[in-house]
């Protein structure tokens, strides 16, 4: 079934398209918001202006009707002449640019209209202007807004008192907002227009923005393929300090370590070849040895009793060479398994340098070599396992004796608080230069004149290793070496 492989997505182009569409959302809301504000803030404009023209209207229209100091007056309907209101409310209306009522006592309505001032009785009037005109009544002043069709339609009401805080009537002033000059919202093509001209601006700004992200993860894909490719001398050379930074870091710190990886590969892998070169060599003489001897001894070429015992013991020492090779090697291996597990006791390493120095004792002699050993007065208790550090310790004795001329001297001591045990020789020293390498596995030190597998010193290693033990090695040529293994400390 053949199935048409999708095409990925471009991240600049979803973070273009979702740039716009977050500037597009905050272009609207401003828009709404900014609308919404503007209208609320024009309303109470508004209606303190008409509150004030009510008021001060309310205040002339209470002089005209009577002066405060005449009781008779009290009685007096709410009505004033057209000749002396109407001048005065068309000029108010003027002003105010809202229609102006009164309204008497009885809820008689007078009004401007076509230039004379008209009495409307028992009119019916909108809910929101009876309610305003009741509130009025009442001695409120209360400011209404109704929307009525598309019109937003505001009332602001006062009421008209004598001198004795009597309701004699209602000044009532109504507009709407279209009339006072407020366009409520824009065109239909204006906003259309903003719309367009938002979105163009909104993808040219989300173009560039994506461009800026996009530029360090297009840089990172580079890399990446190149470490791929195993070009790992490749660097981001990005320094920004967010997320993208830390991941490039990262990938440079990646890109070193895969870099020392291949180094140590390259060399680990010379220094295989050199082994199984060396070892080849090694196990090549043996073996030539001993399948002559058994060729010479099978076809009777050697008869003589003397030489028949001497190629026996020529090839009784080449197997025990080869045994010897093999047993290293599995120790060796064994040791670098996790899973081979050590057999852990409470030991005193006082004892154990004493069992490790008279061993020392007998290889010493029979070199010719003195040995001095510092066999402590106290207790240095430690938690190990006794077989594999006798080894350990035997090894780097071994070493120093084999590497020691006659005469001169091999040197043990432990000393305190934290156990620190020193074996030093004044042998040929090692070079500078050949120290951090003694430890590898592979790396051969063995000459002509002195048999060693060569695998010795990585045994030592690894044992070190399993117990948490520091080994420090101080060497000068033709001076001698020293051996400081640094145990921890017992909890």
């Amino acid at each position: 079934m053949n199935m048409r492989r999708r095409r990925p997505r471009s991240i600049r182009a979803r973070l273009t398209f979702l740039f716009s569409l977050v500037l597009i959302a905050f272009a609207l809301i401003h828009a709404l918001i900014y609308s919404t504000l503007l209208r609320s803030r024009q309303i109470e404009h508004y209606s303190q202006s008409m509150q004030r023209h009510a008021y001060a209207i309310s205040q002339n229209l209470s002089e005209l009707v009577a002066p405060s100091n005449h009781e008779a007056l009290d009685e007096t309907r709410f009505i004033v002449s057209e000749d002396t209101l109407a001048p005065y409310m068309a000029l108010m209306e003027q002003l105010t640019r809202c229609d102006v009522y009164l309204i008497s006592a009885e809820h008689d309505v007078l009004g401007y209209f076509d230039g004379v001032v008209q009495r409307i009785d028992n009119p019916l009037l909108p809910a929101y202007i009876e309610q305003s005109i009741a509130l009025g009544f009442m001695g409120k002043t209360p400011f209404i807004q109704a929307q009525v069709g598309q019109d937003t339609h505001l009332t602001a009401c006062m009421p008209v008192m004598n001198a004795q805080s009597r309701v004699l009537g209602v000044v009532l002033l109504e507009t709407t907002l279209r009339e006072l000059g407020y366009t409520q919202s824009p065109t239909a093509q204006t906003l259309l227009f903003s719309c367009l001209v938002s979105f163009l601006l909104s993808v040219l700004l989300a173009m560039i923005f994506s461009r800026q992200f996009t530029h360090p993860i297009f840089a990172l894909q580079k890399v990446a393929l190149s470490l791929a490719q195993g070009r790992y001398e490749t660097r981001t050379q990005l320094a920004s300090n967010d997320e993208i930074g830390s991941l490039a870091r990262s990938m440079d710190i990646l890109a070193e370590r895969l870099e020392d990886s291949r180094r140590r590969d390259e060399r680990l892998r010379s220094q295989q070849q050199a082994f199984f070169s060396n070892v080849s060599h090694e196990l090549k003489t043996p073996v030539t040895v001993i399948r002559g001897s058994l060729e010479a001894l099978s076809d009777g070429v050697v008869s003589d009793e003397q030489t028949v015992r001497a190629y026996y013991a020529q090839m009784i020492t080449e197997s025990r060479w080869l045994q010897r090779l093999i047993q290293d090697l599995l120790e060796l291996s064994r040791l670098q398994n996790l899973e081979f597990s050590l057999d852990m006791t409470d030991i005193d390493l006082g004892e154990l340098l004493g069992d490790v120095a008279m061993s020392a004792h007998a290889l010493c002699e029979r070199k010719g070599v003195r040995l001095d050993c510092q066999e402590p007065q106290e207790r240095y208790p430690f938690r190990g396992d006794y077989t594999r550090l006798r080894q350990m310790l035997l090894a780097i004795v071994d070493n120093a004796v084999k590497f020691t001329p006659p005469g001169k001297s091999v040197s043990l001591r432990l000393t305190g608080p934290r156990p620190v045990i020193v074996i030093a020789d004044e042998g040929d020293g090692i070079p500078e230069e050949e120290i951090p390498r003694i430890f590898d596995r592979y790396h051969h030190t063995r000459d002509a004149s002195r048999e060693s597998t060569g695998l010795g010193l990585a045994i030592v290693r690894e044992i070190a290793r399993r117990h948490g033990i520091r080994i420090d090695v101080n060497s000068r040529v033709g001076e001698g070496s020293a051996f400081i293994l640094t145990f921890p400390e017992t909890p």
